[in-house]
């Protein structure tokens, strides 16, 4: 089975989805709390000589966001119903879910509360080139020492039986796969990749493979060429030609800045997988 205890899935501005509900259920099991968790933008203080924002303005944009987030409560509730999942509290047991309304504190905010949570969701449609996910999934990454695990339009009927590991030696990937083995408990089968010219100093893919083996992990290792396309590109294609179900990778072994300026695995990996994907810092 596999299973999860506490579950945040953040909606940042955004209202929630089937998709998001169905990954979460499947890592809950029959134990797991799912809190939804929608955060409510305000505007920011402006100080200076001369600027005054209208008040019926600051009214207006206040009850806009009272709305949205009593649209996305709605929602969910429809969508926890539809899935015979029940409201209840932190504390009790079998599946269940909470609610939560964050107001003002953005993307860092959630980043900061998702340290109370084993796990956190956050869904992306591949069409979708708004930044809020983005911002949300870096805060997350960055700011909770949680995994975070995002997920596409579609998920696969199990998500963790067949994983992929982007193994480059680094620190970041060898806390995400800590991270993995806590919360995937009926794993078949690990594909341990390296990619040519991409790993940092530490151990080789062959070397991880031992391990997993000897706890009872079935795994290989693969080194692949990255060939004309992105490190993120290469790993995409073995993930489908093993039809893989989840991937794992440790997220911006390089700096950020860098990663922002030149792009990296990690943003193209979460940019444009279809596959759900495993992420922590």
């Amino acid at each position: 089975m596999i299973r999860h205890y506490t579950i945040l899935l953040p909606f940042n501005n955004i209202q929630p989805t089937g998709t998001v509900l169905d990954a979460a259920r499947q890592m809950a099991g029959s134990q797991g709390y799912v809190e939804g968790a929608f955060c409510r933008q305000v505007l920011p203080i402006i100080a200076g000589e001369g600027i005054t924002l209208p008040g019926d303005y600051l009214t207006e944009f206040e009850e806009e966001g009272r709305q949205q987030a009593e649209a996305a409560r709605l929602k969910y509730l429809e969508l926890l119903e539809a899935r015979d999942i029940p409201l209840g509290d932190l504390d009790v047991s079998g599946l269940r879910a909470g609610w939560t309304e964050m107001v003002g504190s953005g993307p860092e905010g959630i980043g900061e509360y998702a340290r109370l949570f084993d796990l956190v969701i956050l869904g992306r449609s591949v069409e979708d080139s708004a930044v809020d996910w983005k911002t949300t999934a870096e805060a997350v990454m960055f700011d909770s020492g949680r995994p975070l695990l995002i997920v596409s339009d579609e998920i696969p009927a199990t998500i963790g039986r067949k994983i992929l590991l982007a193994w480059n030696g680094s620190t970041e990937t060898a806390r995400t796969l800590t991270g993995a083995m806590s919360i995937l408990t009926d794993i078949d089968e690990v594909l341990v990749v390296t990619v040519k010219g991409a790993m940092v100093s530490g151990p080789a893919g062959e070397e991880v493979c031992r391990h997993l083996n000897a706890s009872g992990i079935s795994s290989t290792a693969r080194t692949i060429d990255r060939g004309t396309s992105g490190v993120g590109q290469a790993i995409l294609e073995v993930a489908d030609q093993f039809s893989a179900d989840l991937i794992i990778k440790g997220a911006f072994t390089h700096s950020r800045l860098r990663q922002l300026i030149f792009g990296g695995a990690t943003s193209e990996l979460i940019n444009t997988s279809s596959v759900p994907i495993l992420l922590s810092h």
